[in-house]
């Protein structure tokens, strides 16, 4: 299985936090979001990792070679990391068409049977929906059908007609990934869609036949890092775990 960390961004609702290093190095309770995520990685014998990272992408780089040596990194750097969104730093992984893929972006906190469940699953495609708590205008809300599958998701999606919302890790087989790329490719270099999200080619897949499970995560700690408001919750979430 290939592992993809999206790791680009400049985090610029976290400055002045992020003014001299990138999200993913911010510490929660001692250890960096990155350092916890390649540590839950290794940890489940997960040790071949790309990273695309972006905005002081070299502080990225060097953190994790020296903590984890025994970690096969492979890194690609988005340089367009202010002008773009996660569905180019996505492209720019070059995901191979032959393995299964576990996506994760690289601002989330989350314990490790989080992780467990998703790797658990018996779909060949899935993603992680949180379904408690209060769905906010901003995320990536999540629509299902029979069976739990996605029927739906974006941001523009009304809260009250949402399930949950989608927290950033997904699992997808390798013909979905295989079929993924040329969709990216397109929609990002042909019909020059820069600024898309990747859910907006999972969402054109799953309109033409493709089937993306949900996996709840409910009951399990899983934090989405974009303010300081959310790294001082999963401050007091996660001390002494």
């Amino acid at each position: 299985m290939q592992v993809v960390l999206l790791a680009a961004g400049q985090a610029t609702r976290l400055r002045p936090l992020t003014d001299d290093r990138p999200k993913c190095l911010l510490e929660v309770a001692g250890r960096s979001i990155l350092s916890r995520c390649v540590g839950q990685l290794s940890g489940r014998g997960l040790r071949q990792i790309t990273v695309v990272d972006g905005y002081r992408g070299d502080m990225i780089r060097r953190a994790v070679s020296a903590e984890f040596p025994g970690v096969d990194f492979r890194f690609f750097r988005n340089d367009r990391y202010a002008t773009t969104n996660n569905a180019w730093s996505l492209m720019l992984a070059e995901c191979s068409p032959d393995e299964p893929l576990l996506l994760l972006d690289s601002d989330i906190v989350f314990a490790d049977e989080v992780l467990d469940r998703m790797l658990a699953h018996p779909e060949p495609s899935r993603l992680a929906l949180r379904t408690e708590g209060e769905i906010g205008e901003e995320e990536m809300k999540v629509c299902i059908g029979p069976g739990g599958r996605v029927v739906d998701l974006g941001k523009g999606l009304a809260p009250a007609d949402a399930a949950g919302e989608s927290v950033g890790i997904e699992m997808f087989s390798a013909e979905f990934v295989a079929a993924l790329g040329p969709v990216l490719r397109r929609r990002l270099l042909e019909e020059q869609r820069v600024h898309e999200y990747y859910e907006d080619a999972f969402l054109e897949m799953i309109r033409a036949g493709w089937t993306v499970a949900t996996v709840d995560i409910a009951g399990l700690s899983c934090l989405e890092i974009d303010t300081a408001a959310d790294l001082a919750a999963a401050q007091l979430t996660f001390a002494g775990r």
